[in-house]
């Protein structure tokens, strides 16, 4: 028995995780809950037939981690999750869809599977600066490459603005998370290593990342999975909070109201993005009260439960009625908001917090 076992067994009904999982507010179906998704574990544990709602619940879940923050018991549903995937994946039952991208991004680098020798050749723009002899390097993340190129160019233009030329990575691979979503834990355990080796045999000694995703991986989870790098990871949103406290990012003063559209891997610096929108004038909506309400489509969710994925990134839009504009700093939630939002005809903008930047900067 697991020690994961014993910490399902403290679960008291309680019934706060539901409360906050943004499955649950689109499901009726009770089993889809967070409680029960880790109930599933004894079967699973011992190889077990799962009914389609069991295996069901246990991927539709998005692992946004907003159930651990809500747990009276300090129980770890999000890694229990986690760690039930990894025995379904062994068990060579996991969802097709599921297996086709970890598959896609162990061997090709991205979930898409495109032959991508250079991921920065996606979207470098002749108007951008670089230097192959800067020691801080560029990360764009490949849901920026492959469908928001416009969150890197505004990206660097900013730094290029504030006088900062960073460099590329060559070999810019995504960070995994998917994967490390889905229990591979021996392929990503093998990935980490060769990433974080190639981007120290740059020379890197800060590591600029755009996705909170990719940020929070290979800040926090790499570390895990291989050792302590070299170079210092730090997000898009940190760089842009420093150079505007340092006077090289300046507001030319706009009014309007925006919706926030919050990264789940961010919830510590959440102030950040409210700090520099109010600062170019907007007035802030907050849809979700400042918490952790994930749009609905990592780990799995958009490709394995389209309806449910998109049913969850519809209440964005729902909430933010009154918005000229919806702001995100995620790319992957940028990416999911966008089909919603042709799919529908809603008309409402999803933008990224650096094009906002960019746009209302002081040149």
């Amino acid at each position: 028995m697991s020690s994961y076992l014993d910490q399902v067994n403290k679960c008291t009904d309680c019934g706060e995780c539901g409360l906050i999982c943004p499955i649950c507010h689109v499901s009726d179906k009770g089993i889809y809950s967070p409680d029960n998704k880790i109930r599933q574990l004894g079967k699973i544990e011992r190889n077990e037939e799962l009914t389609k709602d069991e295996l069901d619940t246990v991927y539709l879940c998005s692992r946004c981690g907003a159930c651990n923050y809500v747990c009276p018991e300090d129980i770890d549903i999000n890694g229990i999750i986690q760690y039930e995937r990894s025995l379904i994946a062994k068990q060579k039952r996991e969802p097709e869809k599921t297996s086709h991208i970890a598959n896609n991004i162990i061997t090709r680098f991205n979930p898409k599977g495109m032959d991508v020798p250079n991921m920065a050749s996606m979207w470098v723009a002749e108007d951008l600066k670089f230097s192959e002899d800067s020691k801080l390097a560029y990360m764009a993340g490949c849901w920026v490459a492959l469908k928001n190129v416009e969150i890197a160019q505004d990206t660097v233009r900013i730094l290029n603005a504030c006088g900062i030329r960073p460099k590329t990575l060559e070999k810019e691979r995504c960070c995994g998370l998917f994967v490390i979503d889905n229990g591979h834990f021996d392929e990503i355990r093998r990935y980490a290593k060769e990433y974080t080796d190639y981007i120290e045999s740059q020379g890197v000694e800060v590591l600029l990342v755009s996705c909170p995703a990719c940020y929070d991986v290979m800040k926090n989870v790499y570390p895990e999975l291989y050792r302590k790098p070299k170079y210092r990871v730090v997000s898009a949103l940190e760089m842009f909070k420093d150079l505007y406290d340092q006077g090289k990012i300046k507001f030319d003063r706009t009014k309007g109201k925006v919706s926030m559209r919050d990264a789940c891997p961010m919830k510590d610096v959440f102030s950040i993005p409210r700090e520099l929108i109010g600062a170019m004038g907007y007035e802030i909506i907050e849809p979700f009260d400042g918490k952790i309400f994930c749009c609905g489509a990592p780990a799995g969710v958009k490709p394995n439960y389209p309806e449910i994925s998109n049913a969850i990134g519809r209440i964005t839009f729902e909430k933010s009625k009154d918005a000229e504009m919806i702001v995100s700093y995620c790319s992957f939630c940028k990416h999911h908001l966008d089909t919603i939002s042709e799919a529908d005809g809603s008309g409402l903008p999803v933008i990224d917090l650096s094009s906002v930047i960019w746009k209302n900067m002081r040149k």
